[in-house]
């Protein structure tokens, strides 16, 4: 019964986030505006989010507190294509 409840307890740590930095520790404010273009409203917003925090993420830092806002939204009838412009900011660590 005993391996039993060590399997429960190794198991549960593993499920539980580890986080390399202490709370303390995120104490930079970093931010990144990126654009992409794509078929649809959403599709552009979201492309352009995950290229904007990809960017911030780029130089290996961990970051928490992620925060987005839709600089600009475009349609283009003639391509039937959406252009949009997103911000993603957060809180990293040094």
């Amino acid at each position: 019964m005993r391996s039993l409840v060590l399997s429960a307890g190794v198991v549960t740590a593993l499920l539980l986030p580890v986080s390399s930095a202490a709370a303390a520790d995120y104490t930079v404010p970093r931010s990144s505006t990126q654009t992409a273009t794509a078929r649809g409203g959403n599709e552009a917003i979201t492309l352009a989010a995950e290229r904007a925090k990809g960017a911030v993420l780029a130089v290996g830092i961990d970051c928490v507190g992620w925060r987005y806002s839709i600089v600009n939204l475009v349609e283009h009838p003639s391509t039937s294509l959406y252009s949009a412009t997103v911000k993603a900011s957060a809180v990293c660590v040094v």
